[in-house]
C-alpha cells in the first residue's frame, strides 16, 4: 500500500514581525529562542556592544531574505551567500518544502522554523541558517536545543510526520579590513535532544523554575570531545585489525595442529574448543522458593567507571 503524501498543517498562529509577537486566538504565545537564552545561555551577549549586535542581526536578516527569495520565487540576487546555499542544497539533496514555517503546541509556545526540506511523503529535514563569524561550542549547543524543540513541535503539529536530519546551514561572506572576505559555507548536523527533555525545559520555564540541563558539560571537558572521538575510533579500528589477525593465526595453528608458538618477545597459545557450564541462579530460586539463599551470597564492591558513547 502506497503512503499518501502528507501536506503540512498550518498553525493558525498570527506572527507580528515588527513586534516579534505570536498570537493564537488573541492569546500571546512565547517564542522558543528567548526561552532558550533565558534558561540555558543567559550570558550569551554579555559584554557585546549594542551596535555590533545590531549589525550582525541586520546582516543575518538580509541573508535570510535573499535565501527565502530564492526558495520561494527562484530569485537569485547574485550574492555569494545565495550561490553557496544553492551548492549546499545540491550537495546534500535538499528539496525545499517551506520557509519560516510556524509551529506551536497551541497553548503556550510558537516559533518559526527557518527551513523545512521534504525527504519523502512523511519525512522532513529541518535546517536553521546562521551567519555567525565563529561557530562557538555555545552557539552550536544553542542551535541544537533550538532545532530539537522545533522537531518536537513540528511532529506535535503534524502527527503523522517524522523529522529526519537536523542541521545548521552556516553562511557568511563579509569583507575584512585587509580586503579579503570572511567566507564560510558549511552544513553542521546536530544530534536531536529527546522530546521529553525538550518538554521538561519548556515546562520548567512556564513554572518559573530553572531547568537542570543534563547536557551541561564543563568547557575543559567539551574541548576534549574531538580527541576522545578520534581515540575511540582509532581503538575500534585497531581492535578490528587485531581481531582479523588473531582469526587468521588461529586458523593457521588449527591447520598445522600447533598448540603454541614463541618468538623472543611474544607467545601465541591456542585454546582448544570446549563447553562452558554455568549455574542459572534465577531458575534455581524459582524452582526452590523455600530455600534462603542470603547466607550463601557473596557481595563485593565494584569500582565506578565512565562509559563513553559516540
Amino acid at each position: 500500500m502506497e503512503t499518501k503524501r502528507m501536506e503540512l498543517k498550518e498553525s493558525g498562529v498570527v506572527f507580528n514581525e515588527e513586534l516579534h509577537q505570536y498570537l493564537l486566538d488573541g492569546k500571546e504565545l512565547s517564542g522558543i529562542t528567548g526561552m532558550i537564552q533565558r534558561q540555558l545561555f543567559p550570558d550569551e551577549f554579555e559584554g557585546v556592544p549594542e551596535e555590533m549586535m545590531m549589525a550582525a542581526a541586520e546582516y543575518g536578516t538580509d541573508v535570510h531574505a535573499s535565501i527565502e527569495d530564492f526558495d520561494k520565487h527562484w530569485i537569485n540576487d547574485g550574492t555569494q551567500e545565495v550561490a553557496d546555499y544553492i551548492e549546499i542544497c545540491k550537495e546534500h539533496g535538499l528539496v525545499h518544502e517551506c520557509s519560516e514555517y510556524c509551529v506551536t503546541d497551541s497553548k503556550n509556545w510558537a516559533s518559526m522554523i527557518d527551513k523545512v526540506y521534504r525527504v519523502d511523503d512523511t519525512t522532513f529535514d529541518i535546517g536553521d541558517i546562521k551567519t555567525y563569524g565563529t561557530m562557538t561550542s555555545d552557539k552550536l549547543e544553542k542551535a541544537r536545543w533550538q532545532l530539537s524543540i522545533y522537531a518536537y513541535l513540528f511532529e506535535f503539529q503534524n502527527r503523522k510526520a517524522k523529522v529526519g536530519r537536523l542541521f545548521i546551514i552556516h553562511l557568511r561572506n563579509k569583507p575584512k579590513k585587509d580586503g579579503t572576505f570572511d567566507h564560510i559555507k558549511d552544513v553542521i548536523f546536530v544530534n536531536r535532544i529527546p522530546s521529553d527533555v525538550c518538554k521538561e525545559l519548556m515546562d520548567c520555564d512556564l513554572r518559573g523554575e530553572q531547568f537542570n540541563n543534563p547536557y551541561s558539560i564543563p568547557e575543559n571537558i567539551r574541548n576534549q570531545e574531538s580527541e576522545i572521538r578520534e581515540l575511540i575510533q582509532t581503538k575500534n579500528e585497531v581492535e578490528e585489525k587485531l581481531s582479523v589477525l588473531k582469526s587468521n593465526i588461529l586458523s593457521e595453528m588449527e591447520l598445522l595442529d600447533v598448540r603454541s608458538w614463541f618468538t623472543d618477545t611474544m607467545r601465541l597459545t591456542r585454546k582448544l574448543p570446549g563447553i562452558r557450564t554455568s549455574f542459572d541462579l534465577q531458575a534455581f530460586k524459582k524452582d526452590h522458593p523455600d530455600i534462603d539463599f542470603e547466607s550463601y551470597m557473596k557481595t563485593s564492591k565494584v569500582a565506578g567507571a565512565l562509559v563513553i558513547s559516540i
